[in-house]
């Protein structure tokens, strides 16, 4: 990660749901993830099913991992996917495409 963008392109159909696996290995800080505009239901931490919480943004610590449910659900278009390191006196971010 650095800040850059790799122009990486998800494509989704409109009303799908989608599983997406987090996981935050080879850092040494903390990262955000979000999805511009789109919820994520979480569904599993660690390879456990957890109490489903609906959430804007995840901070994933080192080891961690997440899957969450997101739903293409808002009007078809280009949404941004974030990743950023937390809690460093430098924030580098990468970004992601979401298109349907």
């Amino acid at each position: 990660m650095g800040n850059a963008n790799y122009n990486v392109l998800l494509a989704c159909c409109a009303g799908k749901t989608y599983r997406f696996r987090i996981s935050n290995v080879g850092l040494t800080t903390s990262i955000n993830f979000r999805i511009q505009g789109h919820k994520m239901l979480l569904v599993e931490v660690e390879g456990i099913h957890t109490l489903q919480n609906t959430y804007d943004s995840l901070d994933i610590h080192l080891g961690q991992s997440y899957s969450v449910l997101v739903t293409a659900d808002q009007p078809p278009q280009d949404y941004y996917i974030v990743v950023s390191t937390r809690f460093t006196s430098q924030v580098l971010t990468a970004t992601s495409i979401l298109h349907y």
